[in-house]
């Protein structure tokens, strides 16, 4: 049971992030405590402050990826003890009780999305990848209707013969999806901004194109008949009427339909009947063998690198605010962290 604890509460829609005390917390069985020393902000969390989305009750304690040290072991837990190196996923606000929170300087977390971290990775980079990880495992894995059906990944990939686009491969999902259809065997085509080549090649895409070009529909189209192999779908890691899906779905018309994984689910687009869309949420147990297998060995042997690299903003709980304020703003192939 932790002594104290603080926390950074969102009180209601459009107001500023307040730090104040929160419960002392103790791990119930199948959970731990965990004493956070980085904490990531994404997207989601910017339009909780702007709109109140995902928020199920107030005042709520924002996010989902954390990484530190284990506090407490809850009953029924052998895979983790006091003092371990970890990263976790919690469930932040989609869990009304706020023991599950990422804001706040002690979280519980369920031990099957929590992972060890290997000596020489820091805190910092670690915790770019929960959320980020599970909704690429999502996307790649999970059955249709909620992801592409497609192999999951190994250590130790045999070639699957499946061709993917990642648009926006960039950014946190797009890096990560990435890194595990090449751990899958999938090859994946990526558009990203021309600067962000190297890193998305880095991390397993097989071709590479710039979605500033005017013909970049056209572009996409040409390299996946290139590439070959049987073609899925996209994976739209933007989710933007505008910014994306106007050139995802003429590609997939043109090349005669196939999935279309979105990340937003208040977007609705309307496609022919070629084209089935999925609203990919990350939140799945598909997720959870994952966390047990995969993520500590991959990140051992380098087969997982923890990528895009970390803006490390601000310490303390009191940073937390000016983190979500420079994400609001924008940033590219970088994720957002605050140090505690």
């Amino acid at each position: 049971m932790t002594s104290t604890n603080q926390a950074a509460w969102l009180d209601a829609v459009g107001q500023p992030l307040r730090v104040g005390s929160a419960d002392i917390l103790k791990a119930r069985e199948g959970e731990i405590v965990v004493r956070n020393r980085a904490i990531a902000v994404n997207p989601v969390s910017c339009k909780a402050q702007d709109t109140g989305v995902t928020v199920q009750r107030w005042p709520v304690l924002l996010e989902y990826d954390i990484s530190g040290e284990v506090y407490e072991v809850g009953a029924g837990v052998d895979k983790f003890r006091k003092g371990d190196r970890v990263v976790a996923c919690v469930e932040g606000p989609m869990n009304p009780d706020s023991r599950h929170g990422a804001f706040q300087l002690f979280s519980v977390a369920k031990t099957v999305t929590v992972a060890k971290i290997p000596d020489n990775v820091a805190f910092t980079e670690a915790c770019v990848l929960p959320i980020a990880f599970n909704t690429a495992v999502v996307s790649l894995c999970a059955p249709l209707g909620k992801g592409f059906g497609l192999p999951v990944p190994s250590l130790h990939p045999a070639p699957s013969g499946k061709t993917i686009i990642v648009w926006g491969a960039s950014s946190s999902v797009g890096v990560l999806t990435l890194q595990l259809a090449r751990a899958a065997g999938i090859m994946a085509i990526g558009v990203a901004s021309v600067h962000n080549f190297d890193l998305c090649t880095s991390c397993g895409a097989v071709e590479m194109l710039d979605y500033h070009e005017s013909s970049i529909v056209q572009d996409v189209v040409r390299t996946v008949q290139a590439v070959g192999g049987s073609f899925v779908g996209i994976l739209d890691c933007v989710s933007i009427p505008e910014q994306s899906l106007k050139f995802c779905i003429p590609v997939l018309e043109h090349l005669g339909g196939g999935e279309l994984g979105i990340l937003s689910p208040q977007v609705q687009p309307e496609v022919s009947n070629k084209i089935t869309v999925t609203h990919i949420f990350g939140m799945n147990e598909i997720t959870h063998a994952f966390w047990r297998y995969y993520i500590t060995p991959a990140l051992e042997q380098g087969k997982l690198k923890c990528l895009p690299k970390a803006l490390v903003v601000g310490k303390g709980l009191e940073s937390l605010q000016k983190a979500l304020d420079v994400l609001r703003k924008g940033v590219s192939a970088k994720k957002v962290i605050v140090e505690l």
